[in-house]
């Protein structure tokens, strides 16, 4: 594909506005404070939005690119708060450039919440960090990807740190992929890849990326299982390493899991599964998941006879989680279905209520509910951010912190991803994190070991 297609009549205007955007120099900044505008190197970097899960695609999706082109990953913050939408790219750049100062401001005064602006509905509960503080990164380091932590979303951020002037030298230094829908552009290995999900408008290769020399290749949007099309052996065994290896990190996290993982008798004692019912579509799906999870759960197990009076004794511990966890420990392994231990991770708010005919049916069904001293605990945190938000020179950046609630869904996440077999929600992305983190676990962990 000409590469030149993409400065189409009706591209052109919005590449330019957007790049002016990025690399807005305002007045206040003293060049001096960071070095002349020479680079030894090229880099690569893209815009966050969605999801934690989604966001930790785009990385993956960016990491590909980035080795593939021998480029450095300029990576931008991860929000662990609630997820916010794809826009185009000049919205989504005036999105991260208002809405999040204004987020931490709040937080850092304590209003959080309290404070509206009408393009902002969606950045009200955004919590950035840094991005290997929450994941592990060592794959990338071990495939000779180089990364660089994005300090902030501004839109003075390449101008302020790298100094790029504006004017029009930042045609030759800066090459962007602008979005004007959600499936703008897809990234092929090469022109005849497999491409899978035909929904993009456009395509470009890895071959039509390389042509470009600027020092910086900037993309809006690479979230999506499907941005990248890859048929070449070797970027495919890449990206699924990526997939299996760049896990959660955060020390409290993966302090907190171990825990609840060593109170379940140890990694591949018990059987896990994910319900997600919370939101969109998942919500409205609810029952035929939560019938397809019980089914799938059943038919792991080849059932002798019922022992009523075990299942009596069982159930009658229902209210008394500790104790309950130590007779099911006595019955492992099952040799009935509804004597199999499992860890189900769920956004239920109640799972015990919500998934009670769950409960009813698998009576060493455990979920983040019954054990309250890790949840506690994991609530009163203080969880610092990441906020640099463009310090004067000598000035430190402010501590703003959360709750440590934001934590459970990654706590819950890697108990799961820790069982001897998994079962997901279709199309659920935390499903399939968990499912790619439940592979490398079955392929370092033998429990008959």
């Amino acid at each position: 594909m000409n590469p030149g297609r993409y400065l189409a009549v009706g591209f052109g205007l919005g590449i330019l506005m957007l790049l002016m955007l990025h690399l807005r120099l305002e007045t206040r900044v003293r060049r001096d404070e960071f070095g002349p505008a020479e680079f030894d190197e090229k880099y690569i970097s893209y815009m966050p939005h969605s999801g934690l899960h989604n966001q930790r695609i785009a990385l993956i999706n960016a990491a590909m690119i980035a080795l593939a082109l021998n480029r450095t990953l300029i990576m931008p913050e991860l929000n662990l708060g609630f997820a916010t939408y794809w826009r185009p790219s000049i919205p989504l750049a005036h999105r991260l450039d208002d809405c999040v100062g204004q987020s931490l401001h709040a937080l850092q005064t304590k209003e959080r919440g309290k404070w509206y602006l009408p393009n902002c509905t969606d950045y009200k509960n955004y919590l950035p960090m840094a991005v290997d503080s929450i994941f592990d990164l060592r794959i990338l380091e071990q495939m000779g990807i180089k990364t660089i932590q994005r300090r902030h979303m501004q839109l003075d951020y390449f101008a302020r740190y790298w100094g790029i002037p504006q004017d029009s030298r930042n045609q030759s230094m800066v090459h962007q992929i602008p979005d004007r829908t959600r499936y703008s552009v897809q990234v092929l290995d090469k022109p005849d890849a497999d491409r899978k999900n035909i929904r993009y408008e456009r395509t470009i290769t890895f071959g039509e990326l390389a042509q470009h020399h600027e020092p910086f290749l900037l993309f809006n949007s690479l979230f999506g299982s499907s941005r990248l099309a890859l048929s070449d052996s070797r970027w495919v065994r890449a990206r699924e390493q990526m997939r299996q290896e760049i896990g959660l990190r955060q020390p409290h996290v993966m302090n907190a899991s171990l825990d609840v993982v060593s109170k379940l008798g140890g990694p591949g004692n018990f059987v896990s599964a994910h319900i997600r019912m919370g939101d969109g579509a998942f919500k409205q799906l609810m029952n035929e998941t939560m019938e397809q999870v019980r089914n799938k759960l059943i038919h792991l197990s080849n059932d002798d006879a019922l022992n009523q009076t075990t299942l009596a004794s069982v159930v009658a511990l229902r209210g008394r989680p500790a104790d309950r966890l130590a007779r099911c420990l006595q019955l492992q392994p099952p040799r009935h279905h509804r004597f199999g231990l499992i860890y189900v991770s769920t956004d239920a708010p109640d799972p015990h209520n919500t998934l009670a005919h769950l409960y009813d049916e698998f009576a060493c069904l455990f979920s983040l509910q019954d054990f309250g001293d890790v949840a506690k605990t994991t609530i009163a945190m203080d969880l610092p951010l990441f906020a640099p938000r463009i310090p004067h020179k000598d000035d430190s950046p402010p501590v703003i912190t959360t709750k440590g609630s934001v934590l459970l869904p990654l706590i819950d996440a890697e108990i799961a991803s820790l069982g001897s077999h998994f079962v997901p929600t279709p199309k659920s992305t935390f499903s399939s994190y968990i499912t790619n983190r439940n592979k490398r676990f079955q392929r370092l962990y033998d429990p008959s070991s």
